[in-house]
């Protein structure tokens, strides 16, 4: 039972900030500017993809030289992919919430890569 109580109370503890709830959460971007909003997922997305690029170095030097060369190219083809995913609409009336959708969709790609990469084997 106090396993049970443990486990329903760090379920209900709320989670720590991550670094884009804090940019939404202060200056312009609290107060719903748009600019300062797309400079706030901008930022998570570099994040994202300086995780996914350490990651891949990582992996890149425990491999050997057929095998990085078999993970460049999946790689390559993984970038396609993850740009098609995240297009950015340019269509009548797409507005300005294309600044946020974006990177948005670009980090959340990179984040499931990353994960991928570091099961990669």
């Amino acid at each position: 039972m106090l396993m049970l109580a443990l486990a329903l109370a760090a379920a209900a503890a709320p989670k720590p900030a991550t670094p884009l709830d804090q940019c939404l959460g202060s200056g312009a971007a609290a107060q719903g500017v748009t600019l300062a909003m797309a400079a706030c997922f901008g930022a998570d997305y570099r994040r994202a993809d300086a995780t996914l690029n350490a990651t891949y170095r990582a992996v890149m030097r425990r491999l050997p030289p057929a095998r990085q060369a078999m993970l460049r190219a999946a790689q390559r083809d993984w970038i396609g992919r993850r740009d098609a995913a995240c297009p950015l609409s340019t269509a009548p009336g797409a507005g300005t919430i294309e600044q946020l959708n974006r990177p948005a969709c670009l980090a959340k790609q990179t984040r499931a890569r990353t994960a991928w990469l570091r099961r990669y084997r």
